[in-house]
């Protein structure tokens, strides 16, 4: 006989055997926190309280009781959520594991852009950022300041130079957006009857892309992220080891929002046993590894490459390890006899292994099978600054890292630019931002030299991607509403996955390769303007 637990509101009764089940009084709590209690697949409603839900799915592991069983008999009352059983609860079960289940979201507001990329350095969280191909960063606060980050810890007259110098770019960006859009305007081809909403937006998003290149790395933009508990107290101990002030702060105020939301799973990220002794070996580490640095490298490197470039530098697999994953996971053969009969197949077998494992790929979203995920590149780049953001949010990689950004691997310059007539002034704004580097640097500010860097200088990176990661990246990357930078590094890519392994960049078909066209925008924004138009029209009328 099933007795009711008094000390739960009478929301569960437990048998002789110790099985939970759900009272009426118990349905009534739980039933607003899940989509459908009679089901055996639920998720959980926005009334639900998150913490409680991730508290009893830790307790699954070592509990034989359904979910919501363990909710009503431990977690769905607030005293209770409010006492030491959630401590206890991570103290059992792993603070790490837990957070796991515990999702957050947070926001940056106006944060730097050399800051935007620290924030979303993580692989396994969610990002949006304000984006500079479409957004205007030129108006100023009710201060009337542009919007960039200035160091605090300047002082005061190198405070007042980098001020007067970051006004003087801005205000370069912000005269040639003007005249480029209106040099877009008097050289398009398209009628006058078809310059609708939609091709002012392509215009408005040309022009920025055309001059997104005189931002420097100092602008200011928001960021939203959302991941697990977990996520953010590693983006946390990354931030806090950082070298640069501003990173720092924004560290300690991530920790302060967490903690506001669920302090359980935050109280040693700062201990000097735990948190804080992460924190001082990855800073401990980075110092010591750019020591090395210093004392391996020659003085100077044979005249670096200039300009944007793609190398591949590595490769980790071959076509015979893809193919032979696909048969082990079909067969009930062992590895080594599956890879040994791979060897004597013909060119023409493992081709239809291949393409039979592949299937049509009708469009780009359908993707090949995690056998791709078995070979791997290793490559180095040098892009435009402005191009690496969007080159970086392909976070599905290995090795992610970038060398502090500098002026002297060149910088690009649009080709709109000249045909515009502007060159002496876009390049005047890269003056003023070599002149403000080395400054910085002259007076002892080396890493913040960077904030005086600007989106169109060239920096350097390398990681490590595979196959079925850059399937995707390199057919989204390439589509032509894509900025030029990061398209031509992708079509580079490809070629060079081709030459090394051409079957397997066969899979990789929806690369576009044609030439930017005019307004290549303006096909995203006729479609956005017809999707609006569709809804309008079958919009239900008021009667």
């Amino acid at each position: 006989m099933s007795t009711v637990l008094e000390d739960k509101e009478a929301y569960v009764t437990k048998s002789p055997e110790g099985v939970l089940a759900l009272t009426e009084a118990g349905r009534d709590a739980i039933e607003p926190w899940v989509t459908d209690l009679d089901s055996n697949v639920f998720a959980f409603t926005p009334e639900s309280d998150t913490l409680a839900v991730a508290a009893a799915m830790a307790r699954l592991s070592r509990n034989g009781n359904q979910l919501v069983t363990i909710l009503a008999s431990e977690f769905i009352d607030k005293e209770n959520r409010e006492s030491d059983l959630l401590h206890r609860v991570v103290t059992e079960f792993g603070d790490d594991s837990v957070m796991q289940l515990y999702p957050m979201q947070m926001v940056f507001e106006g944060i730097s852009n050399i800051a935007t990329k620290e924030v979303e350095w993580g692989r396994l969280a969610a990002y949006l950022e304000q984006s500079t191909r479409y957004l205007r960063f030129d108006t100023k606060d009710a201060e009337g300041h542009y919007a960039y980050f200035t160091p605090t810890e300047f002082d005061p007259d190198t405070f007042a130079e980098y001020e007067t110098n970051m006004d003087e770019i801005f205000d370069i960006y912000s005269d040639l957006y003007k005249k480029i859009y209106a040099h877009i305007e008097a050289t398009s081809n398209e009628p006058e009857e078809k310059r609708t909403a939609a091709w002012h937006r392509a215009v408005h998003a040309q022009a920025c892309d055309s001059i997104r290149s005189l931002l420097p790395a100092s602008t200011r933009a928001t960021v939203a992220v959302q991941g697990s508990a977990q996520a953010f107290y590693n983006m946390i101990l990354n931030m806090e080891a950082h070298p640069l002030p501003e990173i720092n702060k924004l560290g300690r105020q991530a920790l302060a929002a967490a903690r506001g939301v669920a302090p359980v799973f935050f109280e040693r990220i700062d201990k000097a046993d735990r948190g804080g002794l992460i924190s001082d070996q990855k800073r401990a580490s980075r110092e010591a590894s750019r020591a090395l640095a210093d004392e391996f490298m020659p003085d100077s490197e044979v005249e670096p490459k200039q300009g944007p470039y793609v190398e591949i530098v590595s490769v980790n697999g071959t076509e015979d390890d893809i193919i032979t994953k696909i048969l082990v996971d079909s067969s009930d053969k062992s590895y080594q006899f599956v890879r040994e009969t791979v060897a004597g197949m013909s060119d023409e077998d493992k081709q239809r292994v291949l393409d039979t494992y592949v299937g049509n790929r009708d469009n780009r979203r359908v993707k090949p099978g995690r056998a791709f995920e078995l070979v791997d590149y290793v490559y180095e780049g040098q892009v435009d600054y402005g191009g690496w953001r969007d080159i970086q949010r392909g976070r599905m990689v290995d090795g992610l890292k970038w060398q502090d950004l500098r002026t002297e691997l060149g910088h690009v310059r649009p080709d709109i630019i000249d045909a515009a007539g502007l060159t002496d002034e876009y390049e005047k704004a890269f003056k003023i931002s070599a002149n403000t580097h080395e400054m910085l640097i002259d007076r002892g500010y080396v890493d913040q030299a960077q904030y005086a860097t600007l989106f169109g200088h060239i920096m350097r990176f390398s990681m490590k991607s595979n196959l079925r990661s850059l399937v995707h990246t390199i057919e989204l990357r390439t589509t032509p509403q894509g900025h030029s930078a990061y398209r031509d590094f992708y079509i580079e890519l490809h070629r060079q996955i081709a030459e090394i392994h051409p079957n397997l960049a066969e899979v990789i078909k929806f690369v576009n390769k044609d030439e930017n066209q005019e307004l290549a925008r303006l096909g995203a924004e006729r479609n956005r303007e017809a999707k609006e138009l569709t809804a309008t029209q079958n919009a239900p009328t008021e009667k």
